[in-house]
């Protein structure tokens, strides 16, 4: 039996089973079924409330880098789990690394996250058969570069929103559940045209359902025999399941799916939320300051990628995309450059940093860049990225949304954006890292939100 509290938010526990109580209103039933490293189902995430009329709750990753502030080596561990579980499912063999990662993740200090980074740098699985990663946009971009650092002779490509001029998509496919369902790939067709295995990574599986669109949409224009789903948390029902088998036998396919923690979860209710639940923090001031911003520029030495894109209005952005994303695909021969890259780039803003307690905020699609650039710029680091995904926040005790900041996106005025948890944290200063230069007039409505900390620094990588 499951344990319950009738509180504003709570996540109460038995062994195995655990009821997440959402408001007044709603809960959402936990059971755990599979958990391989023995990972408490808290260091993974918290729940909270969604504004989506397809799914009103939301599992609160507090691993990922993406939702909510946390050391910037954390994500970097929960990716190397990853590719370890993949690792010793398609080889049998043991890893000598897992031990010191669980711990790391489970502890959550600086120092053991610190330590077992130093040990991710090192890691060189090997699966003797090229690999192609790919991570699903917005949120696991980083979470796919990360596993795909661990292993020898792989590819990475992560999908995108984005929508390129003169550029012709490689991949199409919908996230049925998203607020944005278009994910795209144009990463060059010879990556993708072969009979390599293919590893789809993504931070949580619910219905299988993108999985599952895009391994169609790849069988149409690139067929091969086998795919893995490689995620955090994995909630598909056993209709889903039955659902991927059937894929399976349709299609020829094998699909292997391997994540941290799955079970199943059951929904009742909606959540009634306080009155004041879903209120922005204001603005300190109305118009940004840009005489009191500093910026920094940080192009790689390797060449850019110069295709235009377009927002949801038609206009154009023609700033240089980065070379060192897998937007449009990178290889094992890429690592030790984006990593000497991000080291030398957290070096110089090491140098420029004001205070003691630092936020280092990526933007959208951008994450693995800036998060690994932050791992070198010292102590007093924090690390999340701007989203789509419109969470209420409710400023209680346990519940892991506090507050919010809501602003036009700067790469596209058509999109919402939402920062959580700065207001709060009593940050001394915060970095902005976006992917290309992105003009004064697009950064203001962000800029606004952010007027309240006492320094501002806007960083871009082209």
């Amino acid at each position: 039996m499951g344990c319950t509290m009738k509180t504003a938010h709570s996540s109460i526990c038995c062994p195995s089973q655990f009821t997440h109580n959402v408001g007044e209103s709603m809960t959402v039933d936990v059971k755990i079924n599979h958990n391989p490293f023995g990972l408490p189902p808290n260091s993974l995430y918290e729940m909270a409330a969604r504004i989506n009329k397809k799914r009103s709750f939301l599992f609160v990753s507090k691993v990922l880098g993406k939702h909510i502030p946390l050391h910037p080596e954390m994500p970097l561990v929960a990716a190397a789990l990853l590719a370890t579980i993949y690792y010793e499912g398609k080889t049998s063999e043991q890893s000598n690394e897992k031990k010191l990662l669980i711990d790391a993740l489970k502890e959550g200090s600086k120092e053991t996250l610190q330590t077992a980074n130093s040990v991710i740098q090192k890691m060189n699985y090997e699966l003797g058969e090229p690999v192609i990663f790919i991570g699903f946009a917005e949120t696991a971009t980083a979470l796919g570069h990360g596993v795909f650092d661990c292993f020898t002779d792989a590819t990475y490509i992560h999908s995108t929103r984005e929508m390129l001029v003169d550029k012709e998509v490689t991949l199409y496919f919908e996230e049925e559940h998203s607020h944005a369902t278009d994910q795209r790939c144009y990463a060059p067709e010879h990556l993708l045209d072969h009979e390599r295995p293919i590893c789809l990574v993504d931070d949580e599986i619910t219905t299988g359902k993108t999985a599952l669109n895009i391994i169609a949409s790849i069988q149409k224009r690139f067929p091969r025999k086998e795919y893995t789903v490689l995620s955090l948390l994995d909630w598909r029902s056993e209709e889903d399941r039955l659902r991927l088998r059937e894929f399976e036998e349709t299609n020829n396919v094998t699909i292997n799916t391997f994540s941290l923690l799955a079970g199943v979860i059951q929904v009742n209710g909606v959540p009634a939320l306080p009155e004041e639940a879903g209120k922005d923090e204001q603005a300190a001031f109305k118009t940004p300051d840009f005489n009191r911003i500093n910026l920094h520029s940080l192009p790689a030495s390797i060449s850019d990628y110069t295709f235009s894109s377009m927002d949801s209005s038609g206009v154009e952005n023609n700033s240089s995309y980065s070379a060192l994303t897998g937007r449009f695909g990178i290889s094992s021969n890429n690592r030790k450059d984006i990593e000497a890259y991000c080291q030398r780039a957290g070096a110089y803003l090491k140098t420029h940093r004001k205070g003691k307690k630092t936020l280092c905020l990526g933007t959208g699609e951008f994450m693995h860049i800036p998060m690994k650039t932050a791992t070198y710029m010292g102590e007093g680091i924090w690390y999340h990225s701007t989203t789509r995904s419109p969470i209420f926040p409710i400023d209680e005790k346990g519940y892991p949304v506090k507050s919010r900041f809501s602003f036009d996106s700067p790469d596209d005025p058509s999109i919402m954006n939402y920062a959580y948890n700065v207001a709060d944290e009593q940050y001394d200063e915060v970095f902005l890292f976006f992917e290309r230069p992105i003009d004064d007039s697009r950064l203001a409505p962000m800029l606004q939100q952010f007027n309240g900390l006492p320094v501002i620094h806007i960083v871009d990588f082209t």
